[in-house]
């Protein structure tokens, strides 16, 4: 299983969705759209223009700016647990 993350430092659901996917032994990559300009570019072209976050990667599935109930309802149906 391959996870990415993009986010960026301080926001809240970044700051979430780290933290509890940092409480699991999954690897994951952690990309900060402020920071990353590959990431960034990619952002933008997910939404159209606008760079967005989070956007979670899960193997070949994206889902764009989920919720923190979306969140935990993936994480759940993956079996990952805090």
């Amino acid at each position: 299983m391959k996870i990415v993350l993009y986010g960026k430092a301080g926001h809240a659901y970044t700051v979430a969705f780290k933290n509890f996917l940092n409480s699991t032994d999954v690897p994951y990559t952690y990309k900060d759209i402020s920071k990353d300009v590959e990431a960034r570019e990619h952002s933008k072209e997910l939404y159209n223009g606008v760079a967005k976050y989070p956007t979670l990667f899960v193997d070949d599935k994206v889902f764009l700016t989920p919720t923190t109930e979306e969140f935990n309802k993936i994480m759940q149906d993956l079996k990952l647990r805090a």
